[in-house]
């Protein structure tokens, strides 16, 4: 049985301004690039590592993991942009981290709801009430391999909200 460390990140708050932009092509809003930049210092306040990224190929994701990782110290990350993170149901989620490379001990994804709160729900069997935009969680998993997750598998280590600032 080997330890497995898993951060779900919701990406920050995007902006609905431009109606002709496609859902894939929504950046950020104001608030959402200060949310990012705070929450990569939260993030590595509470000792997350960012060696193994995967995420959504959409804006709002890739400007919130450059906000964040923007504010950090530089360091070693292997970052895939992959279409199958464009994701918004958990069954499709799970399936996406259960085909993880079991070498992969400490990964990070950064995804949309509902898909990311429902998943951390799911995993944990806790009653987490919100995962609002730009909030961060990290579980432990103690199984042999990514493929065996199931119902209840995950620790809870902590759940991180951003600031409640306005635009």
């Amino acid at each position: 049985m080997s330890e497995h460390t898993l951060t779900l990140l919701r990406h920050a708050k995007s902006s609905w301004k431009d109606p002709t932009l496609t859902d894939m092509e929504r950046p950020l809003n104001k608030r959402g690039r200060r949310d990012a930049a705070t929450m990569g210092l939260r993030l590595k306040e509470h000792g997350t590592t960012f060696k193994t990224i995967f995420s959504s190929p959409a804006r709002r994701t890739r400007e919130t993991i450059t906000s964040m990782l923007l504010t950090l110290p530089a360091q070693d990350t292997q970052l895939t942009f992959d279409q199958g993170f464009y994701i918004f149901e958990r069954d499709e989620l799970l399936q996406a981290i259960r085909q993880l490379d079991d070498k992969l001990n400490d990964v990070m994804i950064v995804g949309h709801n509902p898909a990311m709160h429902e998943t951390l729900r799911w995993l944990t069997g806790e009653a987490i009430a919100e995962f609002p935009t730009c909030a961060a969680a990290q579980l432990s998993l103690s199984l042999p391999h990514w493929k065996t997750i199931q119902k209840g598998c995950a620790q809870l280590k902590w759940v991180l909200l951003p600031k409640s600032t306005t635009t």
